[in-house]
This record gives C-alpha cells, sequence and structure tokens, in this order.
C-alpha cells in the first residue's frame, strides 16, 4: 500500500517542527543564554542528601569570569517550606540562571579572588560556596533560608537529557541493591538467625519508604521521573554502603 502525503501536509509537519523547536531553543535562551544542559557543558555535579544539582556553563576557556552559566536542579524553592512534605506529585526539574562571583580588587572594578557561584530563581537568590563545598538560598520575599553541605561528583549524571542513559543507570544501580540485599539477608540468617534478618527485613521495608519520601515515587514506592530516578541512584549506593554494619 502506498501513502501519498500533500504539500500542504508536509508544510504543516513542518511548520509544528520548526515550531515546537524554536519554542525550545526560547526557552532555553530565557534561562541562560542558551546554555544547553548537555555533558559538553558540563562544569560540576553537587550531591545533596541524595538529590543531584548540574552546573554547566558556556564560556570562553581561560575566562576569569562566566556570566553564561546554567543550574539544573530538582525545584530548589522547596526547600525554603518550613515543613517540607512528601511530594504528591512528581519532582520537576528547573532551569536557573547562573554566574560566577568574584570579590573586586582594590580598583573596583576588576575581579580578584573567586569566590563560588550565585543563582536566581523566580523567588529566591542562591550561592555555591566551593570554599567549604555548602550551597544556600534565600528567600526574596520572607527571611526564609536553607543550606546544605554538598559533595561534589565528577560523574556526569544528567538531570534533563539523555533519559536513556538514566534509566540503564537506575535499572543498574537497583539490581546491584536488590542483589546486596539478598546476600546480606542470607549473611545474617547464617550469622545470627531468623529474629535478626525479621530485623532486617523490617528496617529495610522503613528505608525504602523514606527513600519514597525523600525523593519522590509512586503509590509503589517507584520513581517516576528522571530526577525521582536520579535520587534513587544516589539514595541506593548510600544504602549499600550500610550494609555492612549488620554484619559488625
Amino acid at each position: 500500500m502506498s501513502v501519498s502525503m500533500s504539500a500542504s501536509s508536509l508544510n504543516t509537519s513542518s511548520l509544528l517542527r520548526h515550531t515546537a523547536l524554536l519554542s525550545s531553543l526560547m526557552l532555553m535562551t530565557s534561562v541562560s543564554s542558551a546554555v544547553a544542559p548537555v555533558q559538553a557543558n558540563f562544569s560540576m555535579g553537587m550531591d545533596i542528601q541524595g538529590q543531584r544539582l548540574n552546573l554547566y556553563e558556556s564560556c570562553a576557556e581561560g575566562s576569569v569570569t562566566c556570566n553564561n552559566m546554567l543550574l539544573v536542579a530538582p525545584d530548589l524553592e522547596r526547600l525554603l517550606q518550613t515543613t517540607p512534605e512528601p511530594s504528591k506529585s512528581p519532582y520537576a526539574i528547573k532551569y536557573y540562571s547562573a554566574q560566577t562571583k568574584h570579590s573586586l580588587c582594590k580598583d573596583g572594578v576588576t575581579p580578584c579572588r573567586f569566590q563560588g557561584y550565585t543563582f536566581e530563581g523566580e523567588d529566591f537568590d542562591g550561592f555555591i560556596d566551593t570554599s567549604n563545598h555548602e550551597i544556600s538560598i534565600r528567600s526574596k520575599w520572607t527571611v526564609d533560608t536553607y543550606s546544605a553541605t554538598y559533595k561534589e561528583n565528577e560523574t556526569y549524571l544528567p538531570l534533563a537529557s539523555q533519559a536513556a542513559l538514566i534509566d540503564q543507570i537506575y535499572n543498574t544501580s537497583d539490581k546491584a541493591l536488590n542483589e546486596s540485599y539478598r546476600v546480606m539477608r542470607n549473611e545474617v540468617r547464617r550469622l545470627y538467625g531468623e529474629d535478626m534478618t525479621a530485623d532486617l527485613k523490617k528496617e529495610q521495608t522503613q528505608w525504602i519508604k523514606q527513600r519514597s519520601k525523600n525523593c519522590g515515587a509512586d503509590t509503589d514506592h517507584l520513581p517516576r521521573t528522571q530526577v525521582e530516578k536520579v535520587c534513587f541512584i544516589q539514595q541506593n549506593t548510600l544504602r549499600e554502603q550500610t550494609f555492612f554494619l549488620w554484619i559488625d
């Protein structure tokens, strides 16, 4: 069977694709001069309590300052909530315009000592202090503030692109955690008996529920979005590191 398409339909289809592409570029331009969140522009990864933040830049090599930067992260405004509650909807990825921050030299114009990075949300200002590995945000309208220590991570873990890569890493992480739990459970049963094995199972169940609260998840405790999968990856790694404590 042959299928033909009119010139009008072709033009309409082409126009829709062009419009979608233009809209995407306009969105990125409005955030931070079209810094694309891809590995080629990756500058630094930050892990905070299982959440990943990625900093990207698109400035000439050797530049002292850089105003063309982008912070990609889970919605940071929720961190300013006085009593954070578990997310009932998938955590969204947000784009924040960012730039380097320097102290000024004696002339009051020339940038001198590098201090870190500033970034801005709709309702808050933020700062990444690289000297003590701390990220802080401050509400523009209230006295609410939030700060946390981050762990710098050079491993690229995309948040807003390359869904297949995230799926691959998540699936590997999930299988590794399940296998580690199975091995640990058998070892605890061999060394300490069924009562201790039941305690391990109970703790693992509570940990799974807490992971869902920390990362966001569906009713079956499964991640719904890329950002939640990334959080699961981070939490799974930390969990595997604690399993050996059961042997001690």
